[in-house]
């Protein structure tokens, strides 16, 4: 069974929309499909006019342990013919609020059921929720490979970079390689600005970009608000072309045993990027979740030569830099007052040159308290300032001034 995850942290970028109409046109076309929703919010089942007072198990039941033994096909909703969903429900949330040493045997269920169901599917598709925590590192442990969506606007642009690092991030943390590829979608061709953005995504990505886009099409809207995916709203449409497109694209993928056969010469930064990932490594290290946070006490810092910077949180003439030791297969992350205390707006980066986290933060004048969050648990800075509650329910956080005129430390 091929099992492709669908995944970007962010939201608004089409993945629930791409999800169901990518698996309900490969049921259509014959492949017996299924679709799996780990987003606690149930996007999936609302979208296919599944009510939500009548799901019963679903995702939830796998992720916690309640399905050992169960039918599949008791946990399964049948859309149509060769069409199922395993739904979600919003008891779902409880499982990524887990701590990560608590989530170790949580992580594997998905997979230890996807792998009852082979013999009944020859397509999965799992729908990612809007955040890195353990049902999104699930999914990917899960799957095969991952496409991830991304609108062709603006703010888009400005995070996929971050966005494509982060889930590097997690790949690695799985110990072996994950294909995967960028799909652009929210596709406005009239638009000079989203042609532009799309080139420059291409420039920047190519050749982990999906050679086409999938447009903005107000039937996707009017399908989904009557819980039809758009082939049986509006079959032969064009949107139904778009997500054809990519499932045609898809199939001429390489699939084969050695995640490399999607590796592409290092003939530009991303094409080094998806050299690295689909090479398998003997040398990866242990997954995170065994590993300590960086604000746990058992932790020790990486040694550092004596003329480092010290780590913490630093202002300089770009911004504040935040700079933390830790391990290459870990997530970390910080948040604070200025990004609205998200755990997933602000990753740090890990440099192999220094041999720790980093990100630099633009900021204006003003005291700022903010948390690291290391594999999803959010603590305060070891080597910042301590400052208390933040009063927003946010207790043992750090503080950074930043004066009107930063100097390079």
């Amino acid at each position: 069974m091929r099992i492709i995850a669908i995944v970007n942290q962010k939201g608004g970028c089409g993945k629930t929309t791409t999800a169901i109409n990518l698996a309900a046109l490969n049921a259509k076309r014959g492949a017996r499909t299924l679709l799996v929703d780990m987003d606690p919010q149930s996007h999936c089942a609302a979208g296919l006019g599944i009510p939500e007072e009548a799901i019963e198990g679903g995702t939830t039941s796998v992720m916690r342990g309640e399905a050992d033994g169960v039918d599949p096909s008791e946990l399964c909703w049948e859309i149509g013919r060769r069409f199922h969903v395993l739904p979600s429900t919003v008891l779902l949330s409880a499982v990524d609020a887990l701590r990560s040493e608590d989530s170790s045997d949580v992580q594997t269920r998905l997979g230890t059921f996807l792998a009852r169901c082979r013999d009944r599917f020859d397509t999965c598709f799992i729908d990612c929720p809007p955040a890195l925590g353990i049902l999104t590192f699930t999914a990917l442990r899960a799957a095969s490979e991952a496409i991830i969506p991304v609108e062709t606007g603006y703010f888009s642009l400005q995070g996929a970079r971050r966005q494509w690092d982060t889930i590097d991030a997690m790949v690695r943390r799985l110990g072996r390689p994950l294909p995967r590829w960028i799909v652009p979608t929210i596709h406005d061709p009239a638009s000079r600005l989203a042609a532009k953005i799309l080139e420059t995504l291409t420039e920047e990505f190519d050749p982990a970009m999906a050679p086409l886009v999938i447009r903005d099409h107000e039937s996707l809207r009017e399908a989904a608000s009557l819980g039809q995916p758009v082939c049986d709203f509006e079959p032969g449409g064009s949107a139904e072309q778009d997500f054809g497109a990519v499932l045609d694209w898809m199939d001429a993928l390489p699939r084969t045993d050695t995640p490399a056969a999607a590796a592409s010469p290092p003939s530009s930064r991303a094409g080094e990027i998806m050299q690295r990932l689909h090479t398998l490594r003997t040398d990866v290290p242990p997954p995170a979740d065994r590993l300590a946070p960086l604000h746990s006490p058992q932790t020790e810092p990486v040694p550092v030569e004596p003329a480092m910077p010290e780590y913490g949180a630093i202002t300089t003439t770009q911004g504040v830099r935040f700079r933390q030791p830790g391990r290459p297969d870990q997530i970390v992350t910080v948040c604070g007052d200025f990004n609205g205390w998200s755990t997933s707006a602000t990753p740090l980066r890990w440099s192999a040159a220094i041999g720790a986290f980093e990100a630099v933060v633009p900021l204006p004048a003003g005291t700022y308290r903010y948390q690291l969050v290391v594999d999803g648990r959010p603590g305060p800075d070891p080597y910042g300032m301590e400052s208390g509650d933040s009063g927003a329910g946010h207790a043992a956080t750090s503080s950074i001034q930043v004066d009107p005129i930063l100097q390079e430390p």
